[in-house]
């Protein structure tokens, strides 16, 4: 009763990791979405890009901590064929220009306002990072943010670049 019990309670808490874990290697879902100033932009414009694709939200507290220094790895790799796109999951575009006055960024945000684009992706929680290769494949995927998952990140987004 007991090993019944506790495989049961480990297939509830585990459900997520496989459900999310299915979308390695598979097409990233295709999008098109606006900026702050009303321009289109879509994952197709990207294609033979490597792609860091990161679901986040002014009022998130680790995405504030997350977005400078994804911002950091775009400048650094852009020339190599980096893109960053931070899409919003904040629908208040004045939120979301506020955050920006406070922490200006060089790389692409976005505003998923019907959050169509994170059902796609199946996000469930702030921040959710893809990164996509050069064939528009997934894979990585990163829930949360922490300094210390900045070197693996770089690592993963360099052996995609070469």
């Amino acid at each position: 009763m007991n090993k019944l019990i506790i495989t049961a309670f480990l297939l509830v808490i585990t459900a997520p990791v496989y459900a999310s874990a299915g979308q390695i290697g598979a097409k990233a879902p295709s999008f098109e979405l606006s900026d702050l100033n009303g321009r289109a932009i879509s994952l197709e414009q990207f294609k033979g890009k490597v792609v860091f694709l990161d679901f986040w939200a002014p009022w998130c507290i680790p995405c504030k901590q997350e977005l400078p220094e994804l911002d950091n790895l775009y400048k650094k790799y852009r020339k190599d064929g980096l893109e960053v796109i931070g899409i919003s999951m904040d629908v208040s575009e004045k939120d979301i220009a506020v955050f920006m006055q406070k922490h200006p960024l060089s790389m692409h945000i976005i505003v998923d306002k019907k959050s169509e684009v994170s059902d796609a992706y199946r996000v469930s929680s702030l921040p959710t990072g893809f990164i996509i290769s050069r064939d528009g494949v997934i894979k990585r995927q990163h829930r949360g943010f922490d300094k210390e998952l900045l070197p693996m990140y770089e690592k993963e987004i360099a052996e995609l670049l070469k």
